[in-house]
């Protein structure tokens, strides 16, 4: 295995987001994942099913308002438990029904229209404040009534709409029940089995030597998610249920073995270059390689696939590696050589050895979590046990609304922005009669986003999407007569564009621009028309989007992500002091310690996708991208040095407290907390102290002690207090360097902001 090295990588393409002469490969860039081809095939059939039904009995256009508006439900049909899934098809089902039968009515009397337009663009707006399920249903319901109040109608005719728009929640409801068998637990034995998948990933990418900190942020990701998944896989009862511990126990199991894994791939690469290293360094890959073979296997039965787990390989590797060790030190002390050089090195070896024995124990019991899964005695349990509860904080809707009525909330001022624009929007197209002026506000609802840089980037995504889009569509129209081949590429223009839109926006949009010129009808005008019309309306509506979210409280992420940093930054230094605390001699509270990995972990994360946002938007400074990835790294390696540290405190005896250590812990927590207060109030932070100094005073206690311990060799006493307290303060010997250094470069990129 090649030298371990976390390494910062100045992606090529973040490069090419700030560079002109690439602008084009910023708004085709793709987001990480593979594109939904579940969610296309189930718009598809949302939509193609009512169409063909509609054509046997000869109502096309009733089957194609069935068909769009089970594909619009089909849209709020988010990640989640079944329950939610079910919930947010339901509100989504009565939203769409009661929009439809408003704006039938309301469509011929044009004040009345704007203005419940503008409550209806605020009320999607304000949606979002129920998470991405909120946002979801606030987006289709939005869009069901935008595009009804170009569509007048008497009482009988928003009547029968309101049925087909039942008729059509049920539908959708149906073929979600099919194409999702009534498991309940299926979706959150898959979120559960992802966080195993992404610790293989892991490991396969330890493997070849460059693992990242984006990869450790992937696997949190992966563990957020199951506990999302898991705290809304509940019902209102108390009784838990087997199915939902056992799946709760695999969820923290991951947790523990991250750090395990972030543990272990800082030893690597502090040791590599070490002699004794190299001895056994065969053994360390192919432990590595197997705990990815079994990692991966892990999720497969959690999954509920079949695989075979073996640990038989994992712990032979860790009885030669301790053999390994042991016959080192033999060979050393029968030589006379056990000097305090290499003594250190082998104490080093010892830390790396038990680091990797850490996570093979670990495992023993994960595989039976995960194995029990699978035990056909524990079946007719879980299918009849109700959900785990999961006891969470719950804010009623009128609370939660009014505590967010405010200009100082973002979601607030997001809903306002999209209420005026849309109003905006139908003002302008009733004024100026443009055709299918509906185009306008649907580009305008689906473009403007709570954050600017994305709005920016869907802004250019929509236009050049729609253009091709309308193009190709134009070309089919003026080529293809037979309706049922129109019908046919319909449904996989549908299918296409439903699968990508998480994938690359921009793609998604073309096939959705083809989508809904072919199911316009152009009996009065050729397809070429429809398309300049279409494109003159997108242009319209997009340029509405952005500049309303340009000119109406801005939402920069440059604004926030300094906050966002310094949370980061807080975390971290809330982190390092539980760590330290124990190293000080408080007793260990093991939970305590996780909670705040995890917590820390999340901090960094959003400040990352804080980042992320401030790469998308435009006046974005190209100095300020070396500094902040520099910080955000090293926030990110310097949590990492902390974890090593828990997990050594596996090991740790509470032997007496080293000298200067209290002193060291508090300056660095003082310079953590230094570097947050510059960060947040874009100031240059104070100039650090001198931490070699303090290094140098802590070096001579640990120097002490390691000579002890080769004058108790020596001599052949075995356990004495001063081997454990050589133990015990092992990895911290190696990793307060590494703190220090760390450290260094936060301030360094700090000061660079300023």
């Amino acid at each position: 295995m090649r030298n371990v090295s976390f390494v910062i990588r100045v992606s090529s393409t973040k490069i090419m987001q700030l560079n002109r002469n690439n602008f084009l490969n910023f708004l085709i860039q793709s987001e990480p994942g593979k594109p939904a081809i579940a969610n296309g095939l189930r718009a598809a059939l949302s939509l193609g099913i009512p169409m063909l039904i509609g054509q046997l009995i000869n109502h096309r256009e009733s089957g194609l308002f069935v068909g769009l508006i089970a594909y619009f439900i089909n849209l709020a049909n988010v990640a989640g438990s079944y329950q939610i899934k079910a919930r947010a098809m339901a509100i989504a089902t009565f939203g769409i029904t009661i929009s439809v039968f408003i704006g039938t009515l309301v469509a011929s009397i044009p004040i009345l229209a704007v203005i419940l337009t503008f409550l209806w663009g605020l009320a999607s707006g304000f949606a979002s404040l129920y998470g991405n399920t909120g946002a979801n249903v606030g987006l289709v319901v939005g869009t069901s009534f935008i595009s009804t109040i170009t569509l007048p109608g008497d009482l009988d005719v928003a009547l029968m709409r309101s049925l087909l728009c039942l008729i059509a929640g049920g539908w959708a409801t149906l073929l979600s029940l099919v194409m999702w068998p009534f498991k309940p637990y299926d979706l959150l034995r898959i979120s559960v089995a992802d966080c195993f998948s992404a610790l293989a990933e892991y490991l396969k990418v330890l493997e070849s030597g460059v693992p990242t900190t984006e990869n450790i942020l992937e696997i949190r990701k992966t563990l957020e998610t199951a506990r999302n998944v898991l705290g809304t896989a509940r019902i209102r009862q108390s009784a838990q249920s087997w199915m939902g511990e056992q799946l709760l126990v695999l969820i923290q199991d991951g947790d523990r073995l991250l750090g395990s894994v972030i543990a272990l791939t800082e030893l690597l690469e502090t040791h590599s270059h070490q002699q004794q290293y190299r001895s056994v360094q065969y053994l360390i890959d192919d432990a590595i390689t197997q705990m990815s073979i079994v990692f991966r296997s892990i999720a497969r039965v959690i999954s509920g696939k079949s695989a075979s787990i073996d640990l038989g390989n994992l712990s032979r590797i860790s009885e030669a590696l301790k053999e390994r060790q042991q016959l080192l030190i033999g060979a050393l002390k029968q030589a006379n050589a056990l000097r305090e050089a290499e003594y250190t090195q082998l104490v080093a070896l010892g830390s790396l050895v038990r680091t990797i024995a850490k996570p093979i124990e670990q495992l023993q019991y994960t595989v039976q979590s995960a194995k029990s899964l699978l035990e056909p005695s524990n079946t007719s349990q879980r299918q009849a046990e109700p959900l785990l509860l999961i006891k969470t904080e719950q804010h009623s809707l009128l609370r939660l609304v009014t505590e967010n009525f405010t200009l100082e909330s973002a979601i607030f001022r997001h809903a306002l922005r999209l209420g005026v624009s849309l109003s905006l929007g139908v003002i302008l197209y009733s004024i100026t009669n443009l055709p299918m002026g509906y185009w306008v506000t649907l580009t305008t609802i689906l473009v403007l986003k709570p954050n600017l840089g994305v709005t920016f980037q869907r802004f250019f995504q929509r236009i050049g999407g729609t253009i091709l889009g309308a193009v190709v569509a134009a070309v089919l129209i003026s080529t293809i007569a037979s309706k049922p081949i129109l019908d046919i590429i319909i449904v996989l223009t549908v299918f296409f564009g439903v699968a990508l839109i998480s994938f690359n926006y921009g793609y998604s949009v073309v096939f959705l621009s083809i989508f809904i010129l072919l199911i316009t009808d152009t009996s009065n005008s050729t397809g070429w028309q429809f398309a300049e019309v279409r494109v003159l309306n997108t242009l319209i509506g997009a340029g509405l989007a952005f500049g309303s979210h340009y000119l109406i409280w801005p939402n920069w992420e440059r604004d926030r992500l300094p906050s966002q940093l310094a949370i980061a930054l807080r975390e971290s230094q809330t982190y390092f002091n539980d760590v330290m605390a124990v190293y000080q001699g408080t007793a260990a509270d093991d939970a305590a310690i996780i909670a705040q990995r995890r917590q820390t972990g999340l901090a960094v994360g959003n400040a990352q996708a804080s980042f992320q946002g401030l790469l998308r938007e435009p006046k974005m400074h190209p100095e300020l991208v070396e500094p902040v990835m520099t910080l955000l790294v090293y926030i990110g390696r310097f949590t990492n040095a902390i974890t090593v540290l828990a997990v050594h405190l596996k090991y740790f005896r509470s032997t007496v407290p080293l000298p200067e250590l209290a002193t060291f812990v508090d300056q660095i927590s003082l310079v953590l907390e230094q570097l947050a207060a510059a960060v947040e109030q874009e100031i240059a932070p104070p100039p650090l102290p001198d931490l070699d100094e303090m290094l140098r005073r802590i070096q001579p206690h640990l120097q002490a002690l390691r000579t002890a311990r080769v004058n108790e060799l020596e001599i052949d006493r075995s356990n004495t207090p001063t081997r454990q307290a050589v133990i015990d303060y092992s990895i911290l010997d190696l990793e307060i360097d590494q703190i220090v250094r760390r450290l260094s470069a936060m301030h360094s990129a700090i000061v660079r902001l300023n």
